[in-house]
């Protein structure tokens, strides 16, 4: 490859780095590129996207988009997952591809200005999601609310029994 030719492709590749807030770092060995188009076609259903990408000129591109650090996680074949509505949303769909198919593995990534190590990666991934996470919030107010009503019951109640007991002693 020409350097005239790295240097646009480093460059194309820093310009879709840009202003990045997020992405993963995926090692990948042995994935047939059909296996890899069926990936890129569930990652873009989650709005994302996955660039197999040259090492050198990937650590360039993402030292000069500002994402200085993320460079070191890129050894061996690998590619850059990007997108998606969220940094947890981004981890889970890049763990799920390194969980279900053979050959992918999380190396790291970038998200809420920081390096992410591939530790950092596979603990987010084990976060629940925003549903989940709204359905126990649901989930424990509706609890406390029915104990609340509950109370307020029985002190309706125990006022209901004092009246009748009350009654019964002047009949």
């Amino acid at each position: 490859m020409s350097k005239r030719l790295k240097v646009l492709i480093a460059k194309e590749l820093e310009s879709d780095f840009r202003g990045l807030d997020r992405c993963v770092i995926l090692g990948l060995t042995g994935i047939p590129a059909v296996a890899a188009d069926h990936i890129r076609a569930e990652l873009a259903s989650k709005n994302a996207r996955l660039q197999v990408v040259k090492n050198t000129l990937a650590a360039i591109a993402l030292k000069e988009a500002g994402l200085v650090g993320v460079d070191e996680y890129i050894d061996g074949p690998s590619a850059v997952v990007t997108g998606g509505d969220g940094l947890l949303e981004l981890v889970k769909a890049a763990a799920e591809i390194a969980k279900v198919q053979e050959g992918f593995e999380l190396k790291g990534g970038w998200g809420e200005g920081k390096v992410l190590s591939p530790a950092d990666v596979r603990e987010l991934s084990n976060i629940p999601g925003r549903p989940q996470l709204l359905a126990s919030l649901a989930s424990a107010m509706e609890s406390k609310m029915v104990s609340f009503a509950g109370a307020l019951g029985a002190v309706q109640r125990k006022f209901l029994y004092a009246l009748g007991a009350l009654e019964s002693r002047k009949a």
